[in-house]
């Protein structure tokens, strides 16, 4: 731990999202109260829990990337931690949020050739002031023993937070470029925080696989 980071501790030290308590970004009984997908009874195309042995929530959807994991529901205390990460700025959270994911992944482990981000609009990082998915993705990556690249840019777009599923698809067609001087490799995993109607992520999944990438995954922190 830096200078800083033990300077942040002793001024404001971290509490736990779920209950307040100090010194856990989310204590053991606020961890354990978190409900986790369980990825051996989720989609596999859209991550999102079963019910029954058919996904009602992807169901008549195609998806370019193969396939989706999603670590827990975006319920609390999980939510929690996102909303105080992403907006409150509470970067100390970032870790947590990547461990968790790394062990919804674990199964990919030596899979993906890279793990890239989903790139925030402008307009989101001038209002929070840091890149969160970043951070993530590079804890992912680290935990995976894969290779970070920041593989895309995003386009200009409407804020998908007021769109309907369908408007959310046609928004985010062109929405991601992949830099001409960037080697794409194979496979690759591409990190966002929440998983919604998987616009996004679709959206990321088809420049990526444009600019010569194999096969595209995608790995979230939460299924809204």
């Amino acid at each position: 731990m830096g200078v800083l980071a033990v300077l942040a501790e002793i001024v404001s030290p971290v509490r736990c999202a779920g209950c307040g308590l100090p010194g856990f970004a989310l204590c053991p009984a606020c961890l354990a109260s978190a409900q986790l997908v369980d990825v051996r009874h989720a989609c596999p195309r859209c991550g999102a829990p079963l019910v029954g042995t058919r996904c009602s929530e992807c169901v008549g959807r195609r998806f370019s990337f193969s396939r989706a994991i999603c670590a827990g529901r975006l319920e609390p205390p999980i939510s929690r931690v996102v909303t105080l990460y992403k907006d409150a700025a509470e970067r100390r959270y970032a870790a947590l949020l990547g461990a968790v994911v790394t062990d919804a992944c674990e199964a990919w482990r030596g899979w993906p050739d890279a793990v890239c981000a989903v790139p925030p609009t402008r307009a989101a990082l001038l209002r929070r002031g840091f890149d969160h998915t970043d951070a993530i993705a590079r804890c992912v990556a680290s935990g995976l023993d894969a290779p970070y690249t920041p593989l895309l840019s995003v386009a200009v777009r409407e804020d998908q937070r007021q769109l309907g599923r369908d408007a959310r698809f046609a928004n985010m067609a062109g929405a991601f470029t992949v830099a001409g001087d960037v080697s794409v490799p194979g496979r690759v995993l591409v990190v966002d925080d929440v998983l919604t109607t998987g616009a996004t992520l679709d959206g990321a999944a088809r420049a990526l696989l444009a600019a010569g990438a194999s096969e595209v995954r995608v790995a979230a922190v939460a299924r809204a």
